[in-house]
């Protein structure tokens, strides 16, 4: 817990998850005078947390707290404690299951951001807010995508990037100072050089790996955005904790630098042939069609019955249409502030796929069974 003289310290929620452990460490290296706060679940986690941190974890108090309940679970003698002693809340939980009901993912996502907002605001009127968001607040718009206040008005593939979107009119509509920052997928660590989080691309590699998907909808000339956490974390910590950024969103996206699917396609294809188990099973590269023909071959396959391809496709379906609404989400805001771009997908992508190869896709397989 910081003293009453030290510098106002920084609260983290979602700290033991991919984007906040990752901001957590890359906000202790760049100040050696800074202490954090980090809401976990369990003190088992909150410990955990510490001793992956190494040194700089002493710098860490963990407090228990749930983002699901008022004032983030903290009680009114620690919130006391607190008052005007917190610099910045960092907020990065959520909920990124794309399954969810609607219902399910406000609860974290959407209400979780009301209870962070009304604790920063007990906290003191030093206390700016700084919010992860996602870029896919932009749900089924195409095109260019501004870093401004997404309307919402084209819809949403799913409860998550709804339960997202709702999460930052509440944070816009707050008399706090802040910093919405938006991802795009993350797929890689380029610190560690490892996938340290499966997500659903991840997951359709793996279906492609096992040639398990024919087919998949969209337009090989649509752009992927993927960036990597180290780099996420650099910008949240650039951006996010500096004043003269109050009231901005930013993309942390690739931008016009994404590559299009055909390119990630051959390069895919063409490091998966280099695993001889991958060459042996003759696996044929997915055909890309268009989302009326990719609907009639999913609801054949609900008809058939057989239940592992069910789970499959079952399991794209919370994301699979955004692969046929391109767009590109404008970077320019970043560009003109950040010495450091979104590293080049292509650049990292045949190492992030070596070691899903090499890793048999730790984890992918047990998101397909529970999907």
């Amino acid at each position: 817990m910081p003293s009453p003289s030290d510098s106002p310290a920084i609260l983290v929620t979602g700290a033991t998850g991919l984007v906040g452990a990752s901001v957590l460490r890359e906000a202790l290296e760049r100040d050696a005078g800074l202490r954090a706060l980090a809401l976990v679940r369990t003190w088992e986690s909150g410990s955990a947390l510490r001793r992956s941190l190494g040194d700089i974890g002493r710098r860490v108090c963990p407090v228990l707290g749930d983002v699901r309940t008022p004032a983030l679970g903290l009680d009114a003698s620690l919130r006391r404690q607190l008052r005007g002693r917190i610099g910045h809340l960092v907020h990065c939980a959520a909920d990124i299951c794309f399954g969810r009901t609607l219902e399910q993912a406000r609860s974290v996502n959407t209400a979780g951001t009301a209870h962070a907002l009304e604790l920063a605001a007990e906290l003191g009127p030093q206390c700016r807010f700084v919010h992860v968001s996602t870029a896919f607040v932009a749900g089924r718009s195409v095109g260019s995508i501004p870093e401004g206040r997404s309307t919402g008005v084209h819809g949403f593939v799913n409860a998550y990037e709804q339960s997202k979107h709702e999460a930052e009119e509440l944070v816009r509509a707050s008399s706090r100072p802040f910093v919405i920052l938006r991802p795009s997928t993350i797929v890689w660590d380029g610190r560690s050089g490892a996938v340290t989080q499966v997500n659903v691309v991840h997951r359709a590699l793996w279906m492609y790996f096992g040639g398990l998907v024919p087919m998949l909808p969209g337009d090989e000339r649509t752009p992927l955005d993927a960036v990597p956490a180290d780099w996420v974390a650099r910008a949240v910590c650039r951006l996010g904790l500096d004043p003269q950024f109050a009231g901005r969103t930013f993309h942390l996206c690739a931008g016009g630098a994404a590559p299009s699917l055909r390119a990630l396609f051959d390069v895919t294809d063409e490091v998966l042939r280099t695993d001889p188990q991958f060459r042996r099973r003759g696996v044929c590269r997915p055909e890309v069609v268009d989302l009326a023909t990719y609907r009639l071959f999913e609801r054949s396959v609900l008809e058939i019955g057989e239940p592992k391809l069910v789970r499959i496709v079952r399991g794209l379906a919370t994301f699979i249409e955004q692969m046929t609404l391109p767009k590109t989400f404008e970077t320019r805001g970043v560009e003109a502030v950040l010495a450091e771009p979104a590293p080049p997908v292509l650049a990292y992508w045949p190492r992030m796929l070596a070691h899903l190869v090499s890793t048999h896709w730790a984890g992918a397989r047990e998101m397909q069974v529970a999907a």
